[in-house]
């Protein structure tokens, strides 16, 4: 995999892990990821940390914002590439490559070695509880994935069936879950997302374990459900356990998104999107604030991708959330309380749902509504604004209703996934062409089993 993923090049993130304020500044710790034995674990513990907040909250999540209508693109690349769906396999080469390179795959394998071999399983744990985060997420946007061969010595590793990956996600979460039971100490302190908490750590994990199994109900039905209720019902319960990045005010360790508003010479270039603006307008959503910036007329605006600006005007991205310091959410006790919802309103009823929806809104300062799965999704799409799981949602519910842009690409669709790097086209023979994906998506193992640019877990597309 180091070959097919182009890391020879590659430099770690690696830092000294003594300040949690230096997580990214300490240059003297760059290390090359095929030659970790150089750094400590502590140190290559760090460099997942910095690379994986970097990839969640990065261009993935940038795409998502746009394609989700959460956001829209009003210049420069943001319009056509982003809003209009004209990506290549060049756009996330990058972050195709990350899944796996400095801070990646290679590290967190490395992690784990060292750290069973010390004995310390709660440290172990948590790198795994990070590895299904990262292999999950790169299942998600590109459906088969190189995985059991990807981080030791296979140049071209074969890419394993998308539905295969989730499971085996699933078994390191299960794993994961145990070895937090175990032996200590932990990272402690050089942990930026829990401090070593292994008590937050496992309720995470078991939210992650609810999710992916949601990734599966379209292909595996209603069972899913039941497993996502099995897993949810241990997992986030309050504010205080979710899982949000680390940033600080030094330059290179602000918030992604507030770099791109501040830094990027570009941050205009997206702006609120009408879809969510009028969803949070219907219901004076007190989240509003957090999210965007007031128009001149002070109120809240968006833009749709297919029409013209709301009566309102335009809101920049530029809440509170827009800070140098945000600690952007990933896995939250919201987004556990929604998995709840939807799961037991499909299995059970509204009745059943209702406790789960009430407890994620009055959380968030909105009055209680009925329960309806389109409520439960709209609710959802709102309050994990930024975050990729939005377009799983979609992709699964087709709620609430987006009206794509006309791309006759994508047969007037929103787009079911992401193009492989140019870097793996390249150099692994296994990796399809872009022509190839673009008739079958993500199916590179079965090769003809999806009709469309999507995913195997995702064979019915949204209207």
């Amino acid at each position: 995999m180091r070959k097919s993923l182009m890391l020879a090049g590659a430099v770690s993130l690696a830092v000294s892990a003594a300040a949690c304020t230096s997580f990214l500044t300490d240059k003297t710790a760059s290390e090359d990821p095929n030659n970790p034995a150089s750094v400590t674990t502590p140190q290559l513990f760090t460099a997942v940390q910095a690379a994986q907040f970097l990839e969640q909250e990065g261009n993935p999540a940038f795409i998502t914002c746009l394609w989700m209508q959460q956001c829209q693109g009003v210049g420069g690349r943001f319009v056509n590439q982003e809003s209009e769906y004209t990506i290549t396999n060049a756009t996330f080469n990058a972050d195709f490559a990350g899944v796996y390179g400095g801070g990646g795959l290679i590290d967190i394998k490395t992690i784990e070695s060292r750290s069973d071999a010390a004995g310390d399983m709660q440290f172990k744990g948590i790198a795994e509880v990070w590895e299904a985060l990262v292999i999950g997420t790169a299942a998600d946007l590109w459906g088969d994935i190189p995985y059991r061969e990807a981080a030791g010595d296979v140049a071209q590793p074969h890419f394993d069936p998308q539905l295969q990956v989730y499971d085996d996600v699933e078994a390191k979460l299960d794993q994961a879950i145990t070895d937090l039971a175990g032996a200590g100490p932990g990272p402690g302190a050089n942990d930026f997302v829990y401090g070593g908490d292994v008590a937050k750590w496992t309720a995470a994990a078991y939210t992650l374990k609810a999710r992916y199994h949601l990734h599966l109900v379209e292909v595996r039905g209603n069972a899913e459900y039941q497993n996502a209720i099995d897993a949810a019902t241990n997992g986030i319960a309050t504010h205080d356990g979710d899982f949000l990045t680390f940033h600080t005010s030094a330059t290179f360790e602000r918030n992604v998104w507030f770099q791109f508003q501040v830094n990027s010479g570009f941050g205009d270039d997206i702006v609120a999107g009408a879809t969510l603006v009028n969803l949070m307008n219907a219901q004076s959503d007190p989240r509003r604030p957090q999210y965007f910036g007031k128009t001149p007329s002070g109120l809240y605006g968006g833009v749709d991708v297919n029409g013209a600006p709301s009566p309102n005007g335009i809101s920049g991205l530029k809440g509170t959330r827009n800070d140098a310091g945000f600690r952007q959410p990933l896995v939250t006790s919201d987004e556990n309380s929604l998995i709840l919802a939807e799961a037991n309103f499909v299995l059970h009823g509204a009745g059943a749902a209702q406790p789960f929806f009430d407890q994620e809104r009055t959380s968030n300062g909105l009055a209680t509504i009925p329960a309806t799965l389109n409520a439960i999704m709209t609710e959802k799409y709102i309050a994990l604004f930024q975050n990729v799981e939005v377009w799983s949602d979609y992709k699964r519910t087709c709620l609430p209703a987006r009206t794509p842009f006309d791309s006759p690409t994508y047969g007037g669709k929103i787009p079911g996934r992401v193009y492989y790097g140019s870097g793996e086209e390249a150099t692994n023979a296994n990796a399809p062409s872009s022509a190839e994906q673009l008739q079958h998506g993500g199916d590179v193992v079965s090769g003809a089993g999806i009709d469309g640019f999507r995913n195997p877990n995702d064979p019915n597309p949204c209207p």
